[in-house]
């Protein structure tokens, strides 16, 4: 019997169909990354969003300065220097610095109460920011910011 295809023609086919899923096998690898990019809730992005504490670099009032959000969750140790501190992110002024002694405001979107301290381990003097509040100025914590407390 012989077969349709010949030597040539057997071997180009092969190496066509072999690209070809090498090709594919590429393309839907990228796209499987790609696809979880979305802007999430609790995502420390930069913005204030539903469900998160902020702390801001820039008084209340006062436009664009950049952001920490965070989670419910307490923060022991905002940490003084980078790479393992918290830091404000977004675009404003103030991006990229640790937030650790660096917070003018904050703003509390979470259902809890929230304290921030003036030392770390959620000691010392502190501001309470309630459940769902507006944004508002840090007095006792002003460029003091150690720790975060989420309390009842």
């Amino acid at each position: 019997m012989r077969s349709s295809i010949g030597k040539s023609g057997g071997v180009a086919a092969t190496v066509r169909v072999a690209r070809r899923v090498a090709v594919v096998g590429a393309v839907l690898g990228l796209a499987v990354p790609l696809a979880g990019t979305a802007h999430a809730t609790g995502a420390r992005d930069g913005h204030c969003d539903k469900g998160e504490f902020c702390l801001f670099y820039y008084p209340t009032g006062v436009s664009g300065g950049a952001v920490s959000d965070f989670a419910v969750g307490d923060i022991p140790n905002l940490g003084p220097t980078q790479p393992t501190c918290y830091e404000f992110r977004g675009g404003g002024t103030g991006s990229g610095l640790c937030v650790w002694r660096n917070a003018r405001s904050a703003q509390n979107l979470t259902g809890h109460n929230v304290r921030v301290f003036t030392n770390v381990d959620f000691k010392s003097t502190s501001d309470l920011f309630t459940a769902n509040g507006r944004q508002g100025d840090l007095y006792q914590a002003k460029f003091l910011d150690e720790s975060i407390k989420f309390v009842t």
